[in-house]
């Protein structure tokens, strides 16, 4: 086991809490963007990453997120930031509320051996905290063997006293003697030697990220800001992008949740030699919030050949299933009401049928088995790459069962009802205009984000 095994071996003191949706979606984003950028550094010319490549993103644990890139660690804290609360204003702001407080702790839990990093949609004020951001850059400069100017010396010493003094007031999770007595001011605090010298070896692994789109942006920015990058090196045309991103955010999403597959799934330990004896402590819970260079490349490839699944649903104004397989295959809303209103008139004309013709069973199977045919034969010269034929689909079944109805086999069906009997198997999951998905799961998701407006 590598050193960076087993620092992600060590026990999480706590886990993530609930957030809002929109906050949780964020995080997700942020962190999938970082995935992204990952895979970029490992892509080779072959367009594939090295078989025995450990790069990945370890979702919830310890902080937000970890980057693992081989046996290098970076612990992420993500911190969405209100625009009317506006910038991060002082080092106590970003101790506190900014999450650097808890990304210290959690580096002195795993050793002082990874790096930090703080992800953020707000800016750095013009003070403390863009002079705190300023030390980290010069610490690594003068870690790599750069001599630092007096200047420049008194405001990394100035930043290093005030974070101590900051993380001392902080208290959390810290070794007593590096706690502040609680009727203790800041200013009066005179900060022990090791914690100094621990600050200063913290801030110069930390980095700010506070670039990152906010909330209320991500939606629309982050496939050209995120994936668009990863499209062109993968070849593919940019209007490619939302579609690699929605399936890449999906991974992330899931795995936040600490949901993500398992190689053995849920099946249990049998035998001599059990799999939790094969595999180190905590090793299979974080195989659920793992995301690896390999599944993003996966998610992505599968996005490019069946763009189709990963577009996003059309809303009808009615949920069913006919209406929500017609828009996603991009059906006009007019053509959606048509064939909702044709439906309904099959129905009753076959139950009129069913109750005055004797033998209409065996009619009606002979029927479905004419129209379903026909709907082959139009859907195989209607598909296109793009995955949504459904108003072409629509169009030619319309034409063609108007042009010559399957009279032959019912009295009194006629090219509208025909392409209503069409309309009901689709409802039936017979008929698609697209490539298949959940048409049940869409629409209770579709309920949800109505019922949260």
């Amino acid at each position: 086991m590598g050193e960076a095994d087993a620092l992600l071996q060590v026990g999480s003191t706590d886990d993530a809490g609930a957030r809002t949706a929109d906050l949780f979606f964020w995080q997700a984003a942020m962190a999938a963007a970082d995935g992204i950028a990952a895979l970029l550094t490992e892509l080779g010319a072959d367009m594939d990453v090295p078989h025995d490549s450990v790069s990945a993103i370890v979702c919830e644990h310890h902080e937000d997120w970890i980057v693992r890139a081989g046996d290098q660690l970076e612990i992420v804290s993500a911190k969405h930031r209100e625009a009317n609360v506006g910038a991060w204003a002082s080092i106590t702001v970003l101790v506190d509320d900014g999450g650097l407080g808890h990304l210290f702790t959690r580096w002195i839990l795993l050793d002082r051996k990874v790096a930090t990093r703080l992800v953020s949609c707000a800016a750095l004020r013009n003070g403390e905290a863009s002079e705190l951001a300023e030390s980290t850059v010069l610490l690594r400069r003068s870690a790599s063997g750069t001599s630092l100017t007096d200047t420049e010396l008194e405001l990394v010493n100035r930043c290093i006293d005030k974070f101590s003094r900051a993380i001392m007031m902080h208290r959390k999770r810290l070794p007593p003697d590096w706690q502040a007595p609680m009727d203790e001011r800041a200013r009066d605090l005179d900060p022990p030697r090791d914690l100094q010298e621990a600050v200063r070896d913290f801030l110069t692994v930390l980095s700010f990220d506070v670039g990152r789109p906010s909330r209320e942006f991500a939606t629309y920015a982050a496939p050209g800001l995120y994936a668009e990058p990863l499209a062109i090196r993968l070849s593919q045309t940019e209007a490619l992008a939302p579609l690699i991103w929605s399936a890449v955010l999906r991974l992330f999403e899931v795995r936040m949740r600490a949901r993500g597959s398992r190689e053995r799934g849920g099946l249990p330990d049998v035998g001599a030699t059990p799999a939790r004896k094969q595999v180190a402590e905590g090793a299979i819970e974080l195989e659920s919030r793992t995301v690896t260079v390999q599944d993003i490349l996966l998610a992505a490839r599968s996005a490019i050949q069946n763009p189709g699944a990963y577009m996003p649903l059309a809303r009808p104004a009615k949920l069913t299933r006919l209406s929500v397989k017609m828009a996603n295959g991009g059906c006009s809303d007019t053509s959606i009401a048509r064939a909702e209103r044709l439906r309904l008139d099959f129905a009753r004309y076959r139950r009129a049928r069913e109750a005055s013709v004797p033998g209409s069973s065996a009619e009606r199977a002979a029927v479905e088995r004419h129209l379903l045919r026909i709907a082959d034969e139009e859907t195989a010269g209607s598909r296109n790459a793009g995955g949504r034929w459904g108003d072409a689909l629509w169009g030619a079944m319309s034409d063609r069962l108007s042009n010559a109805p399957p009279q032959h086999l019912s009295s009194g069906l006629d090219g509208d009802l025909a392409l209503g009997g069409v309309a009901d198997l689709a409802s039936r999951c017979q008929v698609w205009f697209s490539p298949g998905f959940d048409v049940d799961g869409a629409i209770a998701d579709e309920k949800k984000l109505r019922a949260q407006r």
